[in-house]
């Protein structure tokens, strides 16, 4: 301590003993182990927070660069869309023309030969597998005549 340093203290301590004295300056050393161990703590709180910043930095890139990714993969995704929808509206615009449109018995005019869809013909009973329905009437007129 310097002689300034000791002229100060003693005036500013003039009404207390020695021991109030001791007594002051040791709580003060106390006081001021407590502030270091709080500056150590919150330095060391400091460093940890840092290192949960950078990691969550580096999280956070990683989940931008997977979600271009992912927009990417819904532009892919909405173009395949659009194309797959303009091909079911031509699809769907397609005139199907009169010679393999399924044919209605009902609309047939009166006096014609009666005529079976495809579908009629493919589901009527057939006793020989080698002739149709059709070709044994056919038959069967000729054999009568």
């Amino acid at each position: 301590m310097t002689i300034a340093q000791d002229l100060r203290t003693r005036a500013r301590h003039r009404g207390l003993t020695p021991w109030q004295l001791v007594q002051k300056i040791g709580r003060l050393e106390r006081e001021a182990d407590d502030l270091t161990c709080q500056m150590v703590a919150l330095s060391t709180e400091n460093g940890e927070l840092r290192a949960a910043r950078n990691e969550l930095e580096a999280q956070l890139d990683t989940a931008g660069i997977d979600l271009s990714g992912v927009r990417e993969d819904l532009a892919a995704a909405e173009r395949e869309l659009v194309e797959l929808r303009a091909f079911k509206a031509n699809v769907t615009s397609v005139d199907v023309p009169a010679g393999h449109r399924d044919i209605d018995p009902d609309d047939q005019p009166t006096g014609t030969i009666p005529v079976k869809t495809l579908q009629a013909a493919l589901n009527t009973a057939v006793t020989n597998p080698g002739q149709t329905t059709w070709g044994a009437r056919n038959q069967q007129q000729e054999v009568q005549s």
